[in-house]
């Protein structure tokens, strides 16, 4: 009997080379020819955690599939490109099996059992807990040696230095000029009474890019003060680094990543002065305001842009207060 065949094929994240499913494929193909079966379809999923089920389309199309009896074997690489996550795989497999249809691995170069596919998640499971245990602790290794763990966030770009073993020192940031700049006036003009969502929308009526090249939003400048998230809430900007605040769990339901926060005591506080962008007194004067009542502001204060060539951010610093005048005086009008 000339079995039907489907191949499944993943890839976890888009930091991953996408060839990686064009090697499935590849392999997928050849194990079929070679036994004579038939090649129905191909369902990918490109830059998807094996831990997630219900948000993975490919393979939400393969078990379609198995349902309306498209096909007798589900094909797959090895098991962990099917699933991590133990609940998920003998999901996958009992469905499977209800319709009569085989799960068989190029690597395994034969039918997955119940026992097998029990085993390898589990041990597929615990890897991705170990892999996960490292990588945190070793973003908190660099934390506490006073470098930057994760992304670069607005303001700041890569420092590029090689080390003594001749690899790059990975963690380290320059203050970029012109970010900077946005990043001193945005407190400024919050301090005096503007709120995130009319500082955003000038800045995009300005033409300036916000963070990754995207719009501004007012949530983006706002935040939020006790998980330290937001342009007003980052202590990086008085030059103090602030790592493990958060720690982030996947729900079970949703497939959801959630953050909560973490006790004071877990967090990895350092002090990196050449970092600072906001001066302690302005920083006070926002943590004032962002602590009261909310107060509609009535009058715009003298704007005073930086003087001299000093800040290569001076012409747009002027366009903006100029701009900002004129908001003032319009909303003053309307009310």
């Amino acid at each position: 009997m000339c079995k039907r065949v489907v191949i499944y094929a993943r890839y976890s994240t888009d930091q991953q080379n996408p060839a990686s499913i064009e090697t499935q494929l590849d392999l997928g193909t050849s194990f079929i020819t070679e036994r004579g079966w038939k090649l129905c379809g191909t369902y990918l999923d490109a830059g998807v955690s094996g831990a997630n089920f219900e948000t993975r389309p490919g393979l939400q199309a393969a078990l379609t599939g198995a349902r309306a009896g498209a096909y007798d074997v589900l094909l797959c690489l090895t098991l962990d490109r099917l699933s991590r996550d133990l609940e998920h795989s003998a999901k996958v497999l009992k469905l499977l099996q209800f319709h009569e249809i085989e799960l068989w691995t190029v690597h395994g170069n034969a039918q997955v059992s119940s026992m097998e596919l029990g085993l390898r998640a589990v041990l597929n499971s615990e890897m991705l807990e170990q892999v996960r245990y490292r990588t945190r602790e070793g973003m908190k290794t660099v934390a506490k040696n006073g470098r930057v763990p994760g992304g670069i966030c607005y303001g700041y770009s890569i420092k590029k230095m090689i080390g003594a073993d001749g690899e790059p020192i990975r963690g380290l940031r320059d203050i970029n000029a012109d970010e900077a700049a946005v990043i001193v006036w945005i407190f400024k003009q919050y301090a005096k009474g503007f709120s995130p969502d009319a500082i955003a929308e000038l800045l995009n009526e300005q033409g300036i890019p916000g963070p990754r090249g995207q719009t501004w939003r007012g949530t983006a400048i706002r935040g939020h003060r006790r998980r330290g998230s937001g342009i007003l809430n980052n202590q990086m900007y008085i030059g103090r680094l602030v790592f493990n605040r958060l720690a982030y769990r996947k729900n079970p339901v949703s497939e959801r990543r959630v953050s909560r926060l973490n006790s004071p005591e877990q967090h990895i506080v350092q002090e990196i002065p050449t970092l600072r962008i906001i001066r302690d007194s302005l920083w006070k004067k926002v943590k004032r305001r962002q602590a009261s009542p909310r107060q509609k502001i009535t009058t715009l204060p003298p704007q005073r842009p930086l003087s001299g060539s000093s800040s290569p951010f001076s012409s747009t610093e002027k366009a903006l207060n100029s701009k900002l005048s004129c908001m003032a005086r319009r909303e003053t009008a309307v009310r």
